[in-house]
């Protein structure tokens, strides 16, 4: 089944879609959350696809566009990291009162700067298993280098891509030790990364593995890049989160 949805959070309307399997659920469910510039589609629908697959394998999967991005209400100017890490523990929240969804099992899953988001809710939320596909706790540097912003001298805004930065976004971002805020989780969590991230390198996933220690499970995709853009890396992506996911559930 697919269904669109909207929530609203703070005030601010949020749209997203859901795709559940076959049946009558509950279902264990993902709660998925895009990452910068992007959406809950997904580039080369990387999300969407997920979401398809998850649903093939008897779990549910719930998307939303975070506020400014995509289909949901506002302008991407006023996005901000702190207003999105809200907004993701609300749709978490919200998922888990939906009757086609099995609380119980429910699993934040999210993809570069949405990957640091799940890193930075799931120790308030405690789900039973997280997903990060190329977390992106070096945010700040990656996104600054890609508009050339100097520290001091910001502009109001930038034109990232064909859309409009505000700078406080980057002066929000800058304050905050991402690693640090995902402190207090001890369950296992899945990180997923290309070899060739020319995003958030690889090698970014030093800190996450130093706090997590033994809970850190890691894999990392050979020759691939930021957006896992081929099939064979997509499908390694989905697999190594999927098996994941299904042995959480077991547990």
């Amino acid at each position: 089944m697919f269904q669109y949805v909207e929530l609203s959070v703070d005030g601010r309307l949020l749209r997203g879609d859901v795709r559940t399997p076959e049946g009558s659920g509950p279902f264990p469910t993902v709660c998925f959350y895009h990452g910068f510039c992007v959406d809950r589609i997904g580039l080369m629908r990387l999300h969407e696809l997920f979401a398809r697959k998850c649903a093939e394998h008897g779990i549910a999967c719930v998307k939303f566009d975070f506020y400014g991005c995509g289909e949901s209400d506002g302008d991407f100017s006023e996005m901000r990291y702190l207003d999105e890490v809200e907004q993701a523990k609300a749709i978490y929240r919200w998922a888990a009162e939906q009757p086609w969804c099995d609380s119980k099992n429910l699993f934040p899953v999210g993809h570069s700067m949405g990957g640091a988001i799940v890193s930075n809710i799931i120790p308030e939320l405690q789900p039973k298993g997280a997903v990060m596909w190329a977390p992106g706790n070096v945010v700040y540097y990656d996104i600054s280098s890609r508009v050339h912003a100097v520290p001091g001298q910001y502009e109001s805004s930038y034109d990232i891509g064909g859309l409009m930065m505000s700078s406080e976004f980057l002066s929000q971002v800058r304050r905050i030790d991402i690693v640090k805020q995902a402190k207090g989780y001890e369950r296992e969590v899945l990180l997923i990364h290309g070899e060739m991230d020319e995003k958030v390198p690889v090698y970014a996933e030093g800190p996450y593995l130093d706090l997590y220690g033994e809970k850190g499970r890691f894999e990392v995709i050979k020759g691939a890049n930021h957006q896992f853009s081929s099939v064979e890396w997509k499908n390694k992506v989905y697999d190594l989160s999927i098996a994941y996911i299904k042995e959480k559930i077991s547990n």
